[in-house]
């Protein structure tokens, strides 16, 4: 069984950021799952989030995350999202997801 929408994981890094609800509703307009996360103080934080949720895709608001971040989830892409960046552009960016495991089902499944 494969999953039929990508899953996004949004995280406001270290401060509130307003942009995440319209990012968070973008990405739900394009079709994909949302977990909204809030706000998270760690790394430690995001990645025990990003191994419960299971996503194809981790937003990053505020705070641009470690390069480590990066490296301990892999292969899930990590898209840090700037206040220059639309809502738009990072819906776009995050589309692509892990194209390697797109068509396995996720752990909740399996």
């Amino acid at each position: 069984m494969s999953r039929e929408r990508r899953r996004v994981l949004v995280v406001e890094f270290t401060r509130p950021e307003p942009a995440a609800v319209a990012l968070g509703r973008v990405l739900r307009d394009a079709g994909m799952e949302v977990v909204h996360a809030g706000p998270l103080e760690t790394v430690e934080q995001i990645l025990r989030t990003a191994e419960q949720e299971d996503p194809d895709a981790v937003a990053v608001l505020g705070e641009r995350p470690p390069p480590d971040l990066e490296q301990a989830l892999d292969p899930v892409r990590v898209i840090p999202v700037d206040a220059a960046m639309s809502p738009e552009e990072a819906a776009n960016l995050l589309a692509g997801g892990r194209s390697h495991t797109a068509d396995a089902p996720s752990d909740r499944v399996r």
